[in-house]
């Protein structure tokens, strides 16, 4: 009976100390796998990093972006004032003496008659007399300009043409000659017609061209001498008259 009994109870105490080890294997699988698993707190954490770092990226990218775009903007900006700059420099080339030279022009409105003319910085007009103005040279009072603009309306450009030519031939009969003007009709399309004439005296010449544009008639007379040899620049300025 006792042996009985001792074979039971080494049955039972064998299988607790079985049972024992089942559980002692079974607990740390157990905690390995809660390891590994995320908890929701660390999901939130890496969703919060991950739209931190997508953010700065994006702001990063806003910030090239509008870099760029200003870089644009102040190359745009100093292209346009490059531009303006350019087209406020107007500029007028003549022969003198046989040598080209390229000035800066300004801009006069005439007090007494309706037209504007281009001429070189050290010039002036000035009005003369009534229906007569007078562009002057400040650095020579000996080489001058004489402007009349008259109306297509009261006068003909060959009535003009013939009053030109007989001054020129009162001045110096034996000593004429007419200007060759064709090129510039060819030049300057807003010339419709144009005629010129010179008197030569010793080494004084006065020279008188008719003009003529689509609303006026334009009568230069200049007076030059052949040290100065300013007839064309007269000439080109005479011809912005509009």
């Amino acid at each position: 009976m006792k042996k009985t009994i001792y074979q039971v109870g080494a049955v039972v105490i064998l299988s607790a100390f079985l049972a024992a080890c089942n559980t002692d294997t079974d607990e740390p699988t157990t905690t390995n796998a809660a390891k590994e698993e995320p908890t929701e707190t660390e999901e939130v954490q890496n969703e919060e990093e991950q739209e931190t770092n997508e953010t700065s990226e994006t702001s990063e990218a806003d910030e090239s972006a509008s870099a760029q775009q200003e870089e644009t903007t102040e190359s745009s900006e100093e292209t346009k004032a490059e531009q303006e700059d350019k087209s406020d420099t107007t500029t007028l080339t003549y022969i003198s003496n046989g040598q080209p030279f390229e000035e800066k022009v300004v801009t006069s409105k005439s007090d007494e008659m309706n037209y504007t003319i281009q001429h070189l910085e050290n010039y002036t007009l000035t009005s003369e007399e009534p229906g007569v103005d007078s562009l002057l040279n400040n650095a020579d009072e000996a080489t001058s300009m004489q402007i009349e603009v008259v109306k297509k309306e009261d006068v003909t450009f060959d009535q003009l043409k013939e009053a030109a030519k007989e001054t020129i031939s009162a001045i110096a009969p034996e000593n004429t000659k007419d200007l060759d003007l064709a090129s510039t009709l060819t030049e300057r399309k807003e010339i419709l017609n144009i005629v010129g004439y010179e008197a030569l005296l010793e080494d004084e010449k006065v020279v008188k061209v008719v003009i003529e544009r689509e609303n006026l008639f334009v009568t230069l007379t200049i007076y030059d001498n052949v040290q100065a040899d300013l007839t064309d620049a007269f000439l080109q300025m005479g011809l912005t008259i509009q």
